[in-house]
């Protein structure tokens, strides 16, 4: 008994050695990762550290910065709040938690954690600064002048707490110590550009232009990759008058943003104001392409077509504008001029009419009615150079108008039971959860090196593309029905979809095989249906979308769907008969979203998650639904949990629809 007793312990500590083992290596290697920012890399190092000892705090905290370092705000702000659970006196926890809640706009919430490190770390300069950024995004400027002479009492030579400073001194109106002390941060960090770019900006303001462009001039020097810093350098050339400089220097911004839709529009600004109209017509152009919604640019692009005898163009150019803001009184007023170029006297009264119906209601100034019409049709131009902090996401300036946005981003296809190769990790099967006898059973009897498994259509592509598919001889004998489901699946690989459906009609219904040809079956008709709508070129590809206009949508004629009757049923069927199964549901909320039912959609994700939390693409497919009904933070809780599972394309949308500035 004593023996057995012994044998127990021995193997009992022998298995803690191992995990332990396990985690202090995966632990290492995630922040080797980290190290080297290769942050998807670390999360999964760190997420199987954390499965062998989810009672320590450590790789819950590095995953955080991982998360952080992602711009998954929402989960790094989950693994802080594990990490200062397990491990409540953990200051530097409450230090990065404070940092994710300012970057979420929770101040209040960031001030609280802050106060805590502080408590148990009173002498970190570091904590101090940030301490005092969230008191600047709170507007109380005293309070982070507090903070930011603390971490100067702490470490004099800090030059982010000198530059912090300055900043808070500026906006208080004293001009003279904010440059004293933007002096002192370039002084104690001359490599940091942006304290060059701040102590330039604080130049131009006093009227030390020569100052400040040397300023800009060095802050290029040591970060010529930074498109601010020629963005600024651009505007004090402006208010230098210099306007080719400032041209070169926003042409430089383009250079390294290509998206800058506001560097565009002030280049087009200044090509205008210098009467060079097609280089300025190119420019709204692109901005347009970038924003469809800016309505300076369709205005401005209206007068430069105006002024190039466009007339056709600047009337559909000033009737955009109009469109996205129905009582624009100067596009109604240009729009009245150009209908009257191209003799359209009804349109042009129609405008006239109504642009003098609003000017009356505005303008109490009591000229006569022609005046107060040349008056507003001499306002050529939106003609303000936009300043880095403009509001340039929209240009709709109308009230009341629901700020849609474009959710063009393809959703996961659905899961079939394809061949893979045996030797290789199934990278398209996240879950590992879901087995059965029978499929087990069936690759008993296929070549070597050869399996059945579940498999997202998105790696069938791919292996297509590359040449790798995998379509084995098929034994010679072998049940009927066994032969047929496999023939089935080798058609659907091929997708010759319509040999594919016969061969698993096949399969009789009471037969154990059915579940697998039903599968497989609805997921063929699914294919089957959207080839028929490619072809007669009512879709372009799957995706979601608030915007009518775009090529690169699910866009069938109007009221109708894609006809999905049959695969609805069949996996509707299989989902009462396979309660465990979650392919079923995620591929049952595929055809859902398909026929744009998103709310069952979701109904049928959630119930996929629940019968595998691990199940990734359904967390990603979920979230984007969520992120076009608009609901950000649900969105974002389950993209950050879809990286988290190893959907790396979930941190991209995270960048573009969940973090703040």
């Amino acid at each position: 008994m004593i023996r057995k007793f012994l044998l127990a312990s021995l193997l009992l500590s022998s298995m803690a050695a191992m995990t332990q083992v396990n985690f202090r290596h995966f632990l290492t290697m995630g922040r080797i990762e980290l190290s080297e920012d290769r942050n998807t890399e670390a999360i999964r190092n760190f997420n199987t550290a954390i499965a062998a000892r989810p009672d320590h705090f450590e790789a819950w905290f590095f995953r955080g910065i991982a998360k952080f370092q992602l711009s998954d705000y929402n989960g790094s702000l989950s693994d802080f709040s594990e990490t200062i659970r397990l491990h409540p006196l953990y200051a530097r926890a409450y230090h990065y938690r404070g940092i994710v809640n300012d970057r979420l706009t929770n101040y209040y919430d960031a001030r609280a954690d802050f106060r805590k490190a502080l408590e148990i770390d009173p002498y970190n300069a570091d904590l101090y600064v940030a301490a005092g950024a969230t008191d600047m995004h709170l507007n109380q400027f005293v309070d982070a002048i507090r903070n930011y002479d603390m971490a100067l009492l702490i470490h004099p030579r800090l030059s982010a707490a000198w530059l912090n400073r300055g900043i808070a001194r500026r906006l208080l109106g004293d001009t003279l110590a904010a440059l004293s002390d933007l002096d002192k941060a370039v002084l104690h960090d001359h490599f940091d550009s942006e304290a060059w770019i701040r102590r330039g900006l604080l130049r131009s303001e006093t009227g030390d232009y020569q100052g400040a462009l040397t300023d800009l001039s060095e802050a290029i020097r040591l970060d010529n990759q930074n498109p601010a810093a020629f963005f600024q350098r651009a505007h004090i050339h402006l208010q230098n008058g210099d306007t080719l400089a400032a041209l070169r220097d926003f042409e430089e911004v383009n250079v390294r943003d290509t998206r800058n839709a506001l560097t565009y529009y002030n280049r087009a600004l200044i090509h205008s104001l210098r009467h060079e109209l097609p280089e300025a017509r190119a420019l709204y152009k692109e901005v347009i392409s970038i924003n469809p919604n800016n309505i300076y640019s369709h205005f401005n692009l209206g007068v430069i077509n105006f002024q190039m005898k466009n007339y056709r163009e600047s009337d559909n150019n000033f009737s955009d504008a109009i469109s996205l803001f129905p009582g624009f009184v100067g596009a109604l007023v240009n729009r009245s001029l150009v209908r009257k170029e191209l003799n359209d006297r009804a349109g042009a009264e129609a405008d006239y009419e109504q642009a003098m119906l609003i000017i009356k209601k505005v303008d109490q100034s009591g000229d006569e009615p022609e005046q107060l019409f040349n008056r507003y049709a001499d306002s050529t131009y939106f003609d303000r150079i936009m300043d880095l902090e403009a509001d340039f996401i929209s240009g709709n300036i109308a009230a009341n108008r629901p700020q849609f946005r474009n959710i063009e981003i393809k959703p996961f296809p659905s899961f079939v039971i394809a061949f893979v190769a045996a030797d290789k990790t199934t990278a398209g099967t996240l879950s590992q959860t879901y087995t059965d006898s029978e499929l087990s059973q069936l690759n008993r009897q296929l070549p070597a090196g050869l399996r059945l498994s579940y498999i997202n259509q998105s790696k069938i592509v791919t292996s297509n593309e590359n040449n790798e598919i995998l379509l084995p001889q098929l034994p010679e004998k072998m049940p009927y029905n066994e032969a047929q489901l496999l023939s089935g699946i080798a058609e659907q690989n091929r997708n010759n979809l319509t040999r594919s459906i016969e061969h698993y009609r096949n399969v009789p219904i009471n037969d154990p095989l059915s579940s697998f040809a039903r599968f497989n079956e609805a997921i063929a008709l699914l294919d089957k249906e959207l080839s028929r709508m490619l072809e007669e070129q009512y879709v372009r590809s799957v995706t979601i979308s608030q915007d009518n206009s775009s090529t690169d949508r699910f866009k069938p004629k109007p009221d109708e769907k894609p006809q999905l009757s049959g695969a609805r049923e069949l996996l509707q069927s299989l989902k009462r008969s396979e309660p465990g199964n979650a392919f079923v549901r995620f591929n049952l909320g595929n055809i859902l979203l398909q026929q744009s039912d998103y709310h069952p959609a979701i109904d049928a994700y959630s119930e996929a998650i629940a019968a595998d939390p691990a199940l990734a693409e359904a967390w990603y497919n979920r979230a984007l639904i969520l992120l076009y009904l608009n609901e950000n933070r649900l969105a974002c809780d389950d993209l950050s949990k879809a990286g988290e599972k190893g959907i790396t394309e979930a941190y991209a949308v995270i960048r573009k629809y969940c973090s703040k500035p």
